[in-house]
């Protein structure tokens, strides 16, 4: 996962602050990137992205019809 604040701290403080939570966040992805799917995730998983084709589906057809009408 790309952290933004990681990009360009504004200064010294804030970059120590970073420094300090660099090794945390790290171990965090790392947990996240290397976690096993349950059949729940999987499940979730494909329900958002049935959700999601239903809701690209749906916003080219009104498009679609805006531009047939106008």
């Amino acid at each position: 996962m790309r952290r933004e604040v990681y990009e360009r701290p504004k200064n010294e403080v804030e970059q120590q602050q970073l420094l300090h939570n660099l090794g945390k966040d790290m171990a965090q992805d790392y947990d996240q990137s290397t976690r096993v799917l349950t059949k729940e995730d999987m499940k979730t998983s494909r329900a958002e992205s049935r959700g999601l084709i239903v809701f690209l589906v749906l916003v080219f057809v009104c498009l679609g019809l805006a531009v047939w009408l106008y």
